[in-house]
């Protein structure tokens, strides 16, 4: 009987995964919160208000965020089987994950008419750059096993 291996499936390493993906993590809450609060504190203030509502629990997108990170790496490194480690295979999960993360959870809420589209088109921008910053320097973190 003949193995088949796929020279597409190989070993993750996943200390650099975890360790890239904590350092994109860093770079997705920095961006976020220098964006959502100090950038747009008095937009999702007001934005909230007319809601009747508080904007608090910004803390609960912490840990996500390094989750997001995490994924982040953790594509890249499936991605570099197919189209070779750099630069260009990151940003192409970083616009995976943008998608996903980003773009069609704001654009859903869009017609909801919760909350500014203007103010939602800003976060979707904000994500596309830390999204693709921070995988940016996971990727070059990350080394094969």
């Amino acid at each position: 009987m003949t193995t088949y291996t796929d020279p597409l499936v190989g070993p993750v390493n996943w200390t650099r995964v975890i360790a890239g993906g904590l350092a994109a993590g860093a770079i997705v809450n920095a961006f976020e919160y220098a964006g959502h609060r100090v950038l747009l504190d008095d937009a999702w203030t007001a934005a909230f208000a007319a809601l009747g509502k508080i904007p608090k629990g910004w803390s609960t997108y912490i840990p996500s965020n390094f989750a997001v990170g995490i994924l982040l790496v953790w594509l890249y490194a499936q991605l570099r089987r197919r189209y070779g480690g750099g630069s260009k295979t990151a940003l192409r999960s970083g616009l995976a994950v943008w998608v996903v993360f980003w773009v069609i959870p704001m654009l859903a809420i869009m017609p909801l008419d919760l909350f500014p589209n203007s103010l939602l088109a800003f976060v979707i921008g904000l994500g596309f750059v830390d999204a693709n910053l921070a995988v940016l320097l996971g990727a070059w973190l990350y080394k094969e096993a």
